[in-house]
């Protein structure tokens, strides 16, 4: 008789039934990635400087802040001055660490200010592209079922991908996602 606890390593153990949680999850991590998408898309797209209410900052002072559970930051006071010739704001902040009297090229929304620059767009893309590996593997949730943890559960997976036709698509998510994110790194190590 095996004992229970060995019955997951196994190659002959039973597959794990299908779950409705598991597949709903799995939609959700789905629908979070094109979420992400979306988010991080337009805002590469504000960090070129397709934004409205653009200006410079002037940094008058730095100091560190203290976050949630001990995480400390870097925050930024100064003047933010409209390209459009708008009222000169000076109580502008902006998270970073910058030297007194740099200017910075941001975008003003909602109250905060962020960066426009190349370093900055191949950030947010970084992140464009990390949703899509999130998203394979919301589908292959969606597919299987369950949660595979052994060597022959994953290729069990494999299979039912495989005959559900969207093998080729999870594992181009993969793939497109992973080189993405690795050239976006690179590309933000290099950019002004």
């Amino acid at each position: 008789m095996a004992m229970p606890e060995l019955l997951g390593a196994s190659p002959f153990a039973p597959m794990p039934r299908p779950r409705l949680k598991t597949r709903f999850g799995g939609l959700c991590l789905v629908v979070a990635g094109l979420l992400l998408m979306e988010f991080t898309a337009t805002s590469a797209v504000k960090a070129v400087g397709y934004a409205d209410h653009q200006g410079t900052m002037t940094i008058g002072h730095c100091r560190i802040t203290r976050q949630g559970s001990g995480h400390e930051g870097t925050s930024c006071d100064g003047v933010f001055r409209p390209s459009d010739g708008g009222a000169v704001l000076r109580d502008a902040e902006i998270d970073g660490s910058y030297v007194p009297g740099e200017r910075l090229t941001v975008y003003r929304e909602w109250g905060s200010y962020s960066l426009i620059g190349l370093r900055t767009f191949w950030e947010w893309l970084i992140f464009l592209f990390m949703a899509l590996p999130l998203m394979a593997h919301g589908v292959m949730l969606v597919v299987a079922g369950f949660q595979p943890k052994t060597l022959g559960q994953f290729k069990a997976v494999r299979e039912m991908l495989r005959r559900a036709m969207v093998a080729e698509h999870v594992r181009w998510l993969r793939r497109v996602g992973g080189v993405g994110m690795l050239a976006c790194f690179l590309l933000a190590c290099v950019s002004p």
